[in-house]
């Protein structure tokens, strides 16, 4: 079955967007690794892993989910 580009599109900004949450989360990982050493304050690595990481990668799967749900509904609309 082969597809027509207008149907594609919306499926790869899909797959990117499903893409984006687990490397996401392995970012927040890695980070938290390095800059987690005993005994400091849990605030020195929270709201940088927050503003830097976590924010920015799940605001990008969201503007790809809805990217890629508005180009499903207009080519189905065609």
């Amino acid at each position: 079955m082969t597809t027509s580009p207008s149907q594609r599109i919306p499926r790869i900004v899909a797959s990117l967007a499903l893409l984006v949450m687990p490397l996401t989360f392995l970012a927040a990982q890695v980070d938290f690794l390095r800059r987690y050493k005993f005994g400091i304050a849990p605030e020195r690595y929270w709201l940088p892993q927050l503003l830097r990481i976590w924010l920015p990668g799940l605001g990008l799967t969201l503007v790809l989910g809805t990217l890629a749900f508005l180009l499903h509904r207009r080519s189905r609309r065609v």
